[in-house]
């Protein structure tokens, strides 16, 4: 009874997939591998599905996924996210109990890509095959932001119009507005932290200074957004985000960018 076509209609698509997963896997042998990624495909799934998710497609230790169809679901950008944080929280015990018991010797950690918009949704492929999947630039805007990851250090990285459509049930960091490979249009992309009620005093004050810091640098004022971004590593030190920032103001103090930079970093990597 199934057709092959789809239709448009708006969601919200999230894509998962491990750092470095080669790096683990080289460690062990096929079929503990094997035991290792589907425990975690496991506990990682059944948030999904939970969260009323479909599941698209596993590709090796990756998830591809998305929110709002073939069931209609309105708050499907606020599960897209929900889905995200909670996996994280399932993979912080999942790497406790497999350090103890030896099978890692590093934790696993997976980078988030999501974005909600106007996507196609339907059975593609030919008739004898088929696959019911979405399609679209804004499913491979997902694709790219789980990417972006890497640029920032970051671990959730979301569109702002899926934080915007996510509502205030969570904590995110305005990031940059970027061009990502492939998609000329720039997006403002933001890092979900968490879910609002779980975030700490300190997480929050160090988020409300990289804001500062944030508005400094797009207002080309190097030597004081620097300045910020370090005030931010003191509160949280580490940070991903406040790094990379450090590192561009002493970059752009002596090669700034033309007059007529609009804001937007391209990124010239996946």
């Amino acid at each position: 009874l199934l057709n092959l076509g789809g239709e448009k209609k708006d969601l919200s698509v999230l894509f998962t997939d491990i750092k470095g997963f080669s790096t683990i896997s080289e460690k062990l042998d096929p079929v503990r591998l094997v035991a290792l990624l589907n425990e975690y495909l496991t506990a990682m799934s059944d948030i999904i599905l939970e969260e009323r998710g479909t599941i698209d497609k596993y590709e090796g230790d990756a998830i591809m996924c998305f929110f709002g169809a073939p069931v209609e679901v309105s708050e499907h950008a606020y599960r897209a996210c929900l889905s995200a944080v909670r996996m994280r929280r399932a993979e912080k015990a999942l790497n406790e109990r497999l350090l103890a018991d030896g099978t890692l010797d590093t934790p696993i950690m997976t980078r988030f890509g999501i974005n909600s918009g106007e996507m196609v949704v339907g059975n593609m492929g030919t008739p004898k095959k088929m696959d019911y999947t979405v399609m679209g630039n804004a499913v491979n805007l997902a694709s790219r932001l789980e990417g972006v990851n890497k640029q920032y250090g970051t671990w959730i990285c979301a569109s702002e119009s899926a934080v915007s459509s996510a509502g205030d049930a969570f904590v995110a960091r305005k990031l940059d507005r970027v061009r990502v490979v492939g998609i000329d249009t720039p997006v403002r992309i933001y890092e979900v932290i968490e879910e609002r009620s779980r975030v700490d005093g300190t997480t929050m004050e160090g988020l409300k200074a990289f804001h500062e810091a944030l508005g400094l640098f797009e207002a080309k004022k190097w030597d004081e957004a620097e300045k910020k971004f370090t005030e931010v590593l003191g509160v949280l030190p580490g940070d991903g985000p406040a790094t990379t920032f450090v590192g561009r103001c002493k970059d752009y103090r002596t090669k700034p960018p033309p007059d007529s930079w609009d804001g937007v970093f391209s990124l010239v990597s996946k």
